[in-house]
């Protein structure tokens, strides 16, 4: 489609056709340099060059009139098709805290199991927004909402064990994650919610942080991660006589609040699963994988290109063409 970006400077060419239709008017009346008292004292012939005696005229009409359109900036629209996607806006809540270590979920321990497998659930969601949130005695939010696939990657590779302090604040995480998503204007926002244990830090109570999710329309889907059972706990500890940094393995039993978690998920309209190994946690977020979506139109957009060196560019080459002509092949004496 082709429009005009400044189409008042077409006015103008009203002062080029009026220049036009005064010479004219003056070269019907005859109007010339010099009077003669009988037409027999010139030759009427008229040669060829003669004939074509208004070009140069012409060339520089033509020039006036290139230049006003170039000045009415012609562009061409391309209107790009609103496409639609679908997709949620979603947070992470992973637990941070020491007993992540644990190394049930072998040959590495859960956390990095969830991380990988949190990481390959991200890079599904391509028409989801995610932002991460880890926590431990506190909660802290790593990625807010975004569709950067690659920094909530980076982001969540880099994160470690009791980065946040060793503890679970479950409610503050909950909390954090409702803050994140509370001015989403997505119709389906959750929040996954992997842990490993109990709320045992913090200032808020799970159960009321669930009751504010709910009030936001926030779904919570938990995880609870780990085996039953006691579970191998690498522990690094300083050897007295060495100094050395040594790692000694204690064997702890996974303490779940499983009655918690999953009225947490009811409260919120979400769902509770037990995962107790790395196939389990898989089997989980691949599940999650597939809740509903939510219909968001991309807006429509357009394409400008700017048209105008065309018509400037041709108008300068009719003003040097009008200029040259006028001085050589159809030069006026006098002038």
């Amino acid at each position: 489609m082709m429009r005009l970006g400044s189409p008042w400077f077409l006015a103008l060419a009203i002062l080029v056709i009026a220049r036009v239709a005064l010479v004219v008017y003056d070269r019907r009346r005859r109007f010339g340099a010099f009077t003669f008292s009988s037409l027999s004292l010139i030759s009427p012939a008229r040669t060829f060059r003669a004939r074509l005696a208004e070009i140069p005229f012409a060339l520089e009409v033509i020039a006036l009139l290139l230049l006003v359109v170039a000045m009415a900036r012609p562009q061409r629209v391309t209107r790009m098709a609103a496409t639609d996607r679908y997709g949620i806006d979603i947070v992470v809540a992973l637990d941070s805290s020491g007993s992540m270590a644990a190394e049930d979920f072998r040959p590495r321990n859960r956390f990095s199991v969830a991380k990988e497998l949190i990481g390959n659930f991200i890079s599904r969601r391509q028409d989801d927004r995610i932002g991460i949130v880890t926590f431990g005695v506190r909660a802290v939010t790593r990625v807010p909402i975004t569709y950067d696939r690659d920094i909530a990657q980076s982001i969540l590779d880099r994160a470690e064990v009791g980065e946040n302090g060793d503890g679970t604040a479950i409610g503050h995480a909950i909390a954090t994650s409702v803050n994140r998503l509370r001015t989403s204007h997505s119709r389906s926002r959750v929040i996954i919610l992997v842990t490993d244990g109990v709320n045992n830090s913090g200032s808020i109570d799970p159960l009321v942080a669930a009751s504010l999710a709910a009030k936001f329309g926030v779904k919570i889907y938990t995880i609870g991660v780990g085996s039953e059972g006691p579970v191998p706990l690498p522990i690094k500890r300083q050897d007295p006589l060495t100094g050395e940094i040594q790692t000694v393995y204690t064997r702890i039993r996974g303490e779940i609040d499983e009655k918690s978690l999953a009225k947490i998920a009811t409260m919120t309209g979400g769902e509770y699963f037990r995962a107790t190994d790395a196939r389990a946690l898989g089997g989980v977020l691949q599940r999650i994988d597939r809740l509903e979506k939510t219909k968001l139109s991309a807006p429509k957009s357009e394409k400008v290109d700017e048209l105008y060196a065309w018509p400037l560019g041709w108008g300068l080459v009719a003003f040097l063409a009008s200029a040259l002509f006028g001085e050589t092949l159809w030069l006026k004496v006098p002038a």
